[in-house]
């Protein structure tokens, strides 16, 4: 960026803002991708039209180390303003490489008598735009930004604005207010935001602004931040320093009625209609902008309309394919009055979602032991491919008004991604999601774009594998022991054998085992009789080990065996127990192709030497609370479950092993949710725990501290557990000697036997949270003990400055590196006092920030007012 040395800036200032100021008003720049790494560049501003500084000629810089001296190709006096000329200035730029380039245009002249900027006339005025090219993401154009940044409001009167800003590439845009930039980027000094009755607001979606209402006729600058977003990823920002005139009047500005957001199929019709009303104008003028009007492929039409109130136009929209988008499509509804006094205008953003249809015509079809599913080619040519999703049993729901997609809560799991319009068969082998007999399973399909957009899901169909294989009901812990346990196994016989291929008689049933999910099964028995569908399963170490089962059913065929089919893997349930301050917390797992939806859990009472059932869950996890420390309790899990098809047997119920634990207290306390807020003088700590007994847990908190965000954590502060629970009432602790506020800060807690917590969430303040180093451009050393010092407003985090000041002749008289200033007037060298007039200075502010120590720039005027004494 171009550096100004101090002493040439303040000579600049001192000399040249008199007779060259009174310049900028507004501005912004934009570019279009011209190829490779060229882009074209268009810089907009707005200027007073009666200024001798008048810029046939600007120098932008590129971020990547040069700079460009563009000339103006369009200089315009604006009709039905007052002074104010638009000037364009386009050029293209070829960057040396990939990355986030600054681009910024930075004049020395603002315009004079800028209400909220002190001193305007000597505050430069800056504009800048950020560009990140990423090969990854596609060639980039930024916003274009349709309505003007000069515009006009009534004192009293609410004052309604939309820079009008639609992407060429459909990416997302986002918008704030930020404070305006001067010289060299940074912040002014002492800028405000205007003034305001009620709100000064900008809608971060929209960019729908409303203050309402000025109080104060004058000039106004705002600045709003317009970031472009692609898949969450920031692609850049354009800062739009914009300009409203307030006049002391009495006009109203219309009002527009319409619809809210909407959403349509592709390749419908959106028609509404939208209406101006003015109470207090004659002629009301009624328009449209946005994206619609600009797909190059069946843009929108609206017919602008003007005429006495109330006027009305419709907007229509044939959508196709093609407008299908992830990102919605923005209309900006403009109705702008002829007066009095001042022509106000009204905004109103309505947002479109063209989503594509559902796919159509899926079918799925049962094979042996696979599902075959197919569905007919997407009605959008443009679809990339299809998503594949399943889930076991049914979920019939209808999808919302402009739900795309399949969201994860609707319990169905993506088993493939077929790409290409045209592939539209898929087989479901079990490979993602098993396959089980005795189950049914259901599937949708949906179509995504290369633009990363979604379909509406499919209809719902479901099938099941043909039930011709033994489906096993039981694995149910009877015994458990390290080496005498045992299991019972049982099963039902096939439903749906096919008696044409195999006619019988059959034979029998071969029980197969293995003690790992992946170890090879082994024969452990055999039965002689369909009706035999049980096996008990001994000398097993249940108390250890996980079994898992399989049934094999044969026949005789040509005078030997041979195999009809095989069942679904089953295993028995198996709890684990992790000790916790006295709780105890049991997790078990079970692989088992039927659905088990619940679990009772039963703890072994020694009074009557039986198990009580103490809870139930749908998960599998259980915390048994309130338990004492050092003593043992043994529990064992029965789950409940079922096949979802005809004729199977409901409820499946199946015993895990006895599993006994000790709790001891070796959990630290639980993490609380914790708010810490600053006003920049002292930090104050608030938390709250997740139930009412967390707070038993605690002995002491510890606040951390730590000034960087790459230094250590350290304890600042420290206090006991005054016996509050901190539920659902937060509790609040304040660190009132916290000195530097800058830095990060965490809440831990420990208990009695120095189990400590992990720090909470960490909440950083950065620097601009408390920079609040302002200087005043006004004092009066007479010696009447009233502003004899010149001195800055109330701060902190500073600890050193290097400031100078300067005569209008641009001679130094004072020098400090205090803080504090404390210039009394006098001229440090020749130890007069320095007579009445401006002087300026410029002052380098020494702030600690969480990434190490940075400088900041102020530079400005100072009037020095003795008067009489």
């Amino acid at each position: 960026m171009k550096k100004t040395t101090p002493l040439l800036l303040l000579l600049t200032l001192a000399f040249s803002l008199n007779l060259w100021g009174t310049h900028q008003r507004a501005g912004e720049i934009t570019y279009s991708h011209v190829g490779g790494l060229t882009y074209e560049f268009t810089i907009i501003t707005y200027t007073y039209t009666p200024s001798l500084a008048d810029r046939p000629e600007i120098d932008v810089y590129w971020g990547d180390g040069s700079f460009s001296t563009i000339s103006r190709t369009v200089r315009q006096e604006l009709p039905n303003s007052v002074n104010i000329t638009l000037n364009k200035y386009i050029a293209q730029h070829t960057f040396p490489s990939a990355g986030n380039f600054s681009v910024t245009f930075e004049d020395p002249n603002r315009n004079a008598g800028i209400v909220n900027i002190p001193n305007s006339v000597n505050i430069p005025f800056f504009i800048e735009t950020i560009i990140n090219i990423n090969p990854f993401l596609g060639a980039n154009s930024s916003p274009v930004l349709l309505n003007a940044p000069i515009d006009n409001g009534c004192a009293g009167v609410p004052y309604y604005h939309n820079p009008g800003a639609y992407d060429p590439d459909g990416d997302s845009l986002s918008y704030s207010l930020i404070v305006c930039r001067g010289y060299e980027g940074e912040n002014i000094p002492g800028y405000s935001y205007p003034t305001t009755s009620g709100i000064l607001s900008i809608d971060p979606f929209t960019g729908d602004l409303t203050w309402d209402s000025p109080i104060t006729a004058g000039e106004y600058n705002i600045a709003i931040l317009i970031k472009e977003w692609r898949s969450g990823i920031l692609m850049g920002s354009v800062v739009r320093d914009m300009q409203i005139t307030i006049a002391p009047c009495n006009n109203r500005p219309p009002e527009i009625h319409t619809i809210i957001d909407t959403c349509i199929i592709a390749g419908d019709t959106l028609s509404f209609e939208v209406i101006a009303t003015d109470e207090t104008s004659a002629h009301v003028t009624l328009s449209a902008s946005g994206s619609p009007f600009l797909v190059n492929y069946k843009p929108a039409v609206f017919n602008s309309v003007t005429g006495e109130p109330p006027v009305s136009s419709f907007f229509i929209w044939i959508t196709d394919c093609q407008h299908s988008n992830i990102n919605p499509y923005t209309v900006l509804f403009k109705a702008k009055d002829n007066g009095p006094q001042v022509e106000l205008s009204s905004y109103k953003t309505v947002t479109i979602r063209v989503i594509a249809p559902k796919p159509e015509g899926v079918v799925a079809t049962p094979i042996a032991n696979v599902i075959e599913l197919a569905w007919d080619q997407h009605v959008c040519a443009e679809a990339k491919g299809y998503y594949i999703y399943k889930r076991r049993n049914s979920n019939p729901f209808e999808p919302g008004h402009c739900e795309t997609g399949l969201a994860p809560e609707r319990g169905y799991t993506l088993i493939g991604t077929n790409n290409g319009h045209d592939n539209t068969t898929f087989t479901d082998d079990g490979v993602v999601m098993p396959l089980y007999h005795g189950n049914e399973y259901c599937y949708r399909i949906v179509a995504f774009f290369e633009n990363g957009s979604e379909s509406i899901v499919s209809d719902e169909v479901c099938a099941y594998i043909n039930n011709d294989a033994p489906l096993i009901t039981r694995v149910d812990v009877e015994s458990t022991n390290l080496a005498e346990g045992s299991i019972r196994v049982a099963w039902s016989n096939p439903s749906e054998l096919d008696t044409m291929l195999f006619p019988g008689p059959y034979f029998e049933y071969h029980v197969l085992r293995a003690s790992s999910e992946n170890m090879s099964y082994e024969l452990i028995g055999s039965t002689t009789s369909l009706q035999d569908t049980s096996y008990q399963d001994f000398y097993l170490n249940t108390q250890e080990l996980t079994y898992f089962y399989k049934v094999e059913l044969w026949t005789l065929l040509r005078d030997s065996l041979a195999l009809i089919e095989t069942s679904d893997p089953a295993s028995s349930v198996f709890i684990e127990i992790a000790p916790r301050d006295r709780a105890l917390t049991l997790s078990w797992s079970e692989i088992v192709p039927w659905n088990n939806e619940r679990y009772f859990i039963y703890r072994y009472n020694p009074e009557t030497a039986i198990f009580d059932s103490i809870g139930m869950t749908v998960s599998q996890s259980y915390t048994d609370r309130g338990l004492e420390n050092g003593e043992e309790y043994c529990y064992y899990i029965i789950s409940e479950g079922a096949y979802y098809l005809p004729d199977t047997l409901v409820p499946l119920h199946n015993r895990s092993q006895i599993r006994c634990g000790i709790p001891y207290d070796n959990t630290p306390p639980d993490i609380p949710d914790v708010t810490i807020a600053t006003d920049c003088n002292v930090v104050e700590v608030e938390w709250t725990f997740p139930n009412t007994d967390s707070y038993t847990d605690v002995w002491m908190y510890y606040i951390h501290y730590k000034s960087k965000l790459t230094g250590e954590f350290t304890i600042v502060d420290s206090f006991r557990n005054d016996g509050s629970t901190c539920y659902p009432d937060p509790c609040v602790h304040t660190i009132v000697n916290a000195g530097v506020i800058i830095g990060c800060f965490a809440l831990s807690a420990i208990d009695s036997n120095s189990n400590h917590s992990d720090l909470s969430a960490i909440t950083c303040f950065e620097y601009d949270h408390c920079f609040n180093y302002r200087l005043p451009n006004v004092f009066t050393p007479n010696g009447d003990d009233y502003n004899d010092l010149y001195i800055p407003y109330p701060y902190s985090n500073v600890e050193k400055i290097n400031m100078v000041i300067y005569d209008r002749w641009g001679k130094r008289i004072f020098t400090t590196e205090n803080p504090d200033i404390n210039w009394d007037g006098v001229n440090q060298y020749t130890k007069r006092e320095s007579p009445d007039g401006v002087y300026y200075y410029y002052c380098d502010v020494y702030v600690q920030t969480l990434t190490g120590e940075t400088i900041f720039n102020l530079i400005g005027s100072i009037t020095l007012l003795r008067g009489k004494k």
